[in-house]
């Protein structure tokens, strides 16, 4: 027999590549229809409404304004985000004067959800004479996901401008890593017509690297804005083994070192990066965090093993929280920051 031609190897070789390929297949449909999950929980997945009605991902305010427990996880974090637009002045209320014009540097804004509900929360009707929002993420998952929600929201006929929105993928720990067109973006929030410029940083400085110090300084010296944030530092009269071990734990979440500071070093960093030390203000909300998200996480859990299905690390996260609630080592807080500038214009 004579032997085959080299192409006739190569579709030989090509058949059976594909008859393998279907074995394999059909392997594993047997094994998934004879396997005890066709007739379990596992096809939870296909009833799962997609797209998700929300992404939001923060540690919450777990009190709404009467005084109740909040039990719904969207809920919670929303009232976080208008709990900081309160304390920076910029909430949209009956009775108080509307911000006419207002510029925000987000810093790792998500999915979206805090995006638009920052839109809501904050404009004034019949809406504002300038607005402007860039928003900066490490995830590139998650801005993919932004992006898709942002596009989704301003089909809205009420919504702003398209062009008042720019999402970014850049380490806004490190400005000088950003390139030009981020730079550009970001400096285009100092122009003078936004009479209201804010850094928001809703729960992340803490892993910032090297240190919440340059943004900050970015802000308030190249931007001249203040700033708002929700963020942990590290309680005064904790012990000095509490201290040690949250800095051990600080390094497992992946945060420098040194990142958790006092309310006095926290200040002081404050106003060396050039805010004003009167006007700037560090507001205790622990009691109103640790306790709501550790519980809704241990909820949820309950919740989720009735289909089989496991919260992973978030369950280990939600022991931390209740242990930080529980020994007070550090301190939920919001941060509200004016430049001196804004402080002069403020008592004038």
């Amino acid at each position: 027999m004579a032997p085959l031609s080299s192409g006739g190897q190569i579709a030989l070789a090509f058949v059976g590549g594909f008859l393998a390929a279907l074995l394999v297949i059909a392997v594993v449909a047997f094994s998934f229809l004879r396997s005890s999950d066709a007739y379990g929980l596992g096809h939870w997945k296909l009833n799962a409404k997609m797209p998700l009605s929300t992404m939001w991902m923060n540690l919450g305010y777990w009190t709404n304004a009467k005084g109740e427990s909040i039990h719904d996880f969207e809920e919670a974090c929303s009232t976080l985000l208008r709990n900081i637009l309160d304390r920076a002045g910029l909430l949209n209320q009956p009775g108080l004067k509307p911000q006419r014009s207002l510029a925000v540097l987000d810093l790792g804004f998500g999915c979206g959800d805090q995006t638009f509900e920052l839109v809501r929360l904050t404009r004034p009707d019949p809406g504002w004479d300038a607005f402007r929002y860039v928003g900066l993420t490490l995830s590139r998952v998650q801005i993919q996901a932004a992006r898709r929600c942002v596009a989704r929201e301003l089909l809205a006929e009420d919504a702003p401008d398209a062009d008042s929105f720019q999402l970014f993928c850049a380490d806004a720990a490190r400005p000088g890593t950003w390139d030009p067109q981020t730079r550009s973006a970001v400096e285009s929030l100092a122009d003078e017509r936004y009479a209201e410029r804010w850094l928001l940083a809703l729960d992340c400085l803490y892993h910032f690297k090297p240190s919440r110090r340059p943004v900050f300084e970015y802000a308030a010296r190249r931007l001249k804005a203040n700033s708002m944030a929700f963020d942990l530092v590290l309680n005064e009269s904790a012990s000095l083994g509490d201290k040690l071990r949250m800095r051990a734990v600080g390094v497992m979440m992946g945060c420098p070192i040194d990142t958790f500071l006092t309310e006095k070093e926290y200040l002081d960093q404050l106003v060396q990066c050039g805010y004003d030390r009167e006007s700037s203000t560090i507001t205790d909300i622990s009691e109103h965090v640790f306790s709501g998200v550790s519980g809704f996480i241990d909820s949820q859990e309950r919740a989720l093993s009735q289909y089989s299905v496991t919260l992973g690390g978030y369950k280990l996260a939600g022991r931390l929280f209740e242990w930080f609630g529980r020994s007070k080592v550090v301190k939920a807080v919001i941060v509200v920051a004016r430049t001196r500038e804004d402080a002069d214009l403020s008592s004038s």
